[in-house]
């Protein structure tokens, strides 16, 4: 693993993601604090990138170094959001905030190989499609869509 990697800033580093069921679930390892992690009150916290403003935040599990959070798909259309947009991923406890991403590992460029399945849901007459995905930086982020329902 080079150097520059090794000394990655505190982040959440991701293991696993699993986009199923109607959720989207990461589990993975606290990197980098300087202190030991609290074991409770964290947030997944999703933030969405333009217009900025409007986070959706529900509760993560942190135990020793190991978390797991889980979005609801059905969370990340809110009505006041656009049609389509980008929540950016983090975990969240008091003063810390972390950024959910996979950088620890010696795959680069996630973004074009790591390819995760799209899941819909019913919202306002038409389906919402929702992808989780790395961005160019290796941080986690979720994309979403309004598309037509179909007759």
């Amino acid at each position: 693993m080079s150097e520059q990697f090794t000394q990655a800033a505190a982040h959440a580093e991701v293991e696993q993601v699993w986009p199923e069921n109607g959720e989207i679930r990461v589990l993975g390892r606290l990197h980098g604090l300087t202190a030991a992690a609290p074991q409770e009150g964290w947030l997944v916290q999703c933030a969405l990138r333009e217009p900025r403003g409007l986070c959706l935040e529900h509760p993560a599990s942190v135990s020793g170094e190991a978390f797991e959070a889980v979005v609801p798909i059905a969370a990340l259309a809110p009505p006041e959001a656009p049609g389509k947009g980008v929540w950016d991923v983090h975990l969240v406890n008091g003063g810390e905030r972390l950024r959910v991403g996979r950088r620890l590992d010696d795959i680069r460029a996630k973004n074009t190989i790591m390819i995760y399945p799209a899941q819909t849901f019913p919202a306002g007459g038409g389906q919402v499609e929702v992808r989780p995905r790395y961005t160019v930086h290796e941080n986690l982020s979720i994309d979403y869509q309004r598309v037509a329902g179909t007759a």
